[in-house]
């Protein structure tokens, strides 16, 4: 053991390897079911790449916790959340735009967490699966511009001089004249547009196979929330005279059984409107139009609302475990006894 190796974990470095360890036992399940069902060999291959780059990682950690001393988390596993006899219940054209959104989550993830990484060891391993992650993105990104799959951004004039702001102007949105929007504004919407479909597509298919009423309901609310979302977000593009596209090629199967256990699918797309209000803030600080700025402001809470009250069933049924955190000292001195 290397002197840098007897330093315990930070608390910044137990928490986000908790988050990618439960992320990746979960995406472990998704990819198992869709490769029992993809017919595209180029599709394929993309899917085993990212199963295997999981399933190392998920090994990877299992070693370093039980180094450090850290209880694994239970996560997701094919024998409890794997339905492998159900029916296919998407395309081949979804799950790889399924995968190019999580690996993009994950790449993004994983540069956020690296600055609450002390330990060299540590930041090495987070920045080894980041490239290996960002080496998969392109791969996906070259499989979908050869599918014709692949949805690029608005085009817009490339400038021709340098200027600079002269009126406060810059940040009308509500009263006076709006200027155009920026490109960062224009590429913060278009990205959310197609976040938004991609889930869209995913939480339809999940509530036509939840076996829980409640869960079932939930995934309807989440469709009828992303459909709203994405209303509003292309109607600003469409008064600036930008196109909107979102993925057309996406077909959901009429199957009413579930590839996966409610726990997983629940946990799945509560993650994902955890990752939509990061999103959310993000394009606020690049936006600063004030009407786009208060618009993405209502989509934050109004989605950080539905992801809690999804976290509010997981712990209604036992499915939520609990993260890594702090003892609460009062308490135990409280059961002290004298």
């Amino acid at each position: 053991m290397t002197e840098e190796q007897k330093i315990d974990w930070t608390s910044g470095e137990i928490g986000n390897l908790w988050n990618i360890y439960m992320a990746n036992s979960m995406v472990i399940c998704m990819f198992q079911h869709f490769l029992l069902n993809v017919e595209d060999e180029e599709i394929k291959d993309c899917l085993v790449t990212a199963d295997n780059l999981s399933k190392k990682i998920l090994a990877d950690l299992k070693d370093k916790f039980a180094i450090e001393g850290v209880a694994i988390p239970h996560g997701f596993s094919a024998d409890d959340d794997v339905n492998a006899g159900a029916p296919r219940l998407f395309s081949d054209s979804f799950y790889l735009n399924y995968l190019d959104m999580m690996v993009k989550y994950g790449a993004l993830y994983y540069s956020v967490a690296l600055p609450s990484f002390s330990r060299m060891d540590m930041r090495n391993y987070l920045t080894e699966i980041n490239i290996s992650t960002l080496n998969l993105s392109n791969k996906v990104t070259e499989v979908m511009l050869q599918k014709g799959l692949h949805i690029r951004a608005p085009f817009i004039p490339n400038p021709k001089r340098v200027s600079f702001i002269e009126k406060q102007s810059f940040f009308n949105g509500f009263f006076g004249d709006k200027r155009p929007f920026t490109a960062m504004e224009i590429s913060h919407l278009f990205q959310n547009i197609q976040v938004n479909a991609i889930k869209t597509i995913l939480v339809m298919g999940f509530s036509q196979v939840a076996k829980k009423g409640e869960v079932r309901n939930y995934f309807l609310r989440g469709k009828e929330i992303n459909i709203k979302q994405h209303n509003v977000l292309s109607q600003l593009l469409n008064k600036e005279d930008l196109p909107v596209s979102v993925p057309s090629q996406f077909k959901i199967t009429d199957s009413t059984e579930s590839p996966y256990s409610d726990k997983l699918m629940l946990f799945h797309i509560s993650n994902l409107s955890s990752a939509k209000v990061r999103n959310f803030g993000d394009s606020m600080a690049v936006s600063p139009r004030h009407d786009l700025g208060a618009t993405y402001m209502r989509f934050l809470l109004e989605t950080a609302n539905f992801a809690e009250d999804g976290g509010n069933i997981q712990i209604e049924n036992d499915w939520l475990e609990r993260p890594p955190g702090n003892v609460d000292r009062n308490q135990l001195a409280k059961q002290k006894k004298n």
